[in-house]
């Protein structure tokens, strides 16, 4: 992040800060509000997760707590909600990065590390998601339920894939992250680095051939219009934490605590069975915009995948790596 970067970014942080604390967290001595936030659409699963869970803890708690969730990135993009969050100027953030803070999360990203989404939510919401996701508790921040977002599938325009070997060659977008690129080569294919913001330009210009994302990402972005193929390979699983500043966590009484945790258990029920169904639809609107959907036999990106798993098992543990891998 260059000089000029950094501190536009760390003024949005100062600014949100400034914001929320001036409104406060609690309108009233009988009446707890509390800022929650995300930057996805109103028409992403993650609102509709969000939702649930303001409503929960306010059946909960008989309307003595109340959650105000803010969507689209209201109080700023992820980085800054992320820093606000450990500065305690926002207490509940729902996010989908958590590596730059503790590096080990990122194990959860490592292709076909998760068998399907059941089993992530199984490992991520167990006793393995509770060890790794402590790391950030150094930084004020704890997670108190994993959510979803999403498989990760291929999009290009260039050639159908239906095996590994028609990943040859072709020129994928993918985010910043050693991971990412490493997986991308191991695939047989040619990663290129850049903003997500700039990958609808490249694509038109021909200076990538598709990219890699979920599939409500996809409808979301609307990457749909400018690709032929989609192939459903879930080769990378979306972890999307639900954190609380933990000094303003340690803060609510045992009762609260306990109603903000069975809240965020009940919206992650209900967010997956969301995502699930739109997922089936966002398909069906891909179909219906003129994109071949194929479902590629999925033994050679398995084995593909091996190579990555070794490549990053002194960064996060081959007993970690495993473990996961072994976990029911």
């Amino acid at each position: 992040m260059n000089l000029n970067r950094r501190a536009r970014f760390w003024w949005s942080v100062l600014l949100i800060m400034a914001i929320t604390l001036g409104l406060g967290l609690v309108a009233s001595a009988k009446e707890m509000v509390i800022k929650a936030a995300h930057s996805m659409p109103v028409t992403y699963h993650y609102h509709d997760g969000m939702l649930k869970f303001a409503e929960e803890v306010e059946r909960l708690s008989n309307g003595t707590m109340k959650v105000e969730v803010y969507p689209a990135a209201q109080l700023g993009e992820e980085r800054v909600t992320m820093e606000a969050l450990k500065m305690g100027a926002i207490p509940v953030v729902l996010t989908g990065i958590t590596d730059i803070y503790a590096p080990r999360t990122g194990v959860f990203a490592l292709p076909y590390v998760f068998r399907d989404s059941d089993h992530a939510d199984r490992v991520l919401n167990g006793p393995i998601g509770q060890e790794v996701y402590s790391d950030l508790m150094v930084h004020n921040m704890r997670v108190i339920s994993v959510w979803d977002n999403g498989f990760r599938q291929i999009t290009n325009n260039r050639r159908e894939i239906n095996s590994v070997e028609d990943m040859k060659g072709l020129k994928i977008r993918v985010p910043e992250s050693p991971v990412w690129i490493s997986t991308m080569r191991a695939f047989g294919a040619t990663p290129t680095s850049m903003p997500f913001a700039e990958t609808a330009t490249a694509i038109a210009q021909g200076l990538v051939d598709g990219q890699e994302n979920s599939i409500l990402h996809i409808l979301a972005n609307k990457t749909y219009e400018i690709q032929d193929h989609i192939a459903i390979v879930n080769y990378m699983y979306g972890a999307a934490p639900l954190l609380v500043n933990e000094p303003w966590f340690r803060r609510l009484t045992d009762e609260q605590r306990e109603i903000i945790l069975q809240a965020a258990a009940t919206a992650n029920a209900h967010m997956r069975a969301v995502a699930k169904e739109r997922e089936q639809e966002a398909l069906r609107i891909f179909e219906e915009a003129g994109l071949t959907v194929t479902y590629p036999d999925l033994s050679g990106f398995r084995e593909a995948a091996k190579k990555v798993h070794d490549q990053f098992s002194d960064q996060f543990g081959a007993d970690l790596i495993q473990r996961i891998l072994d976990s029911e």
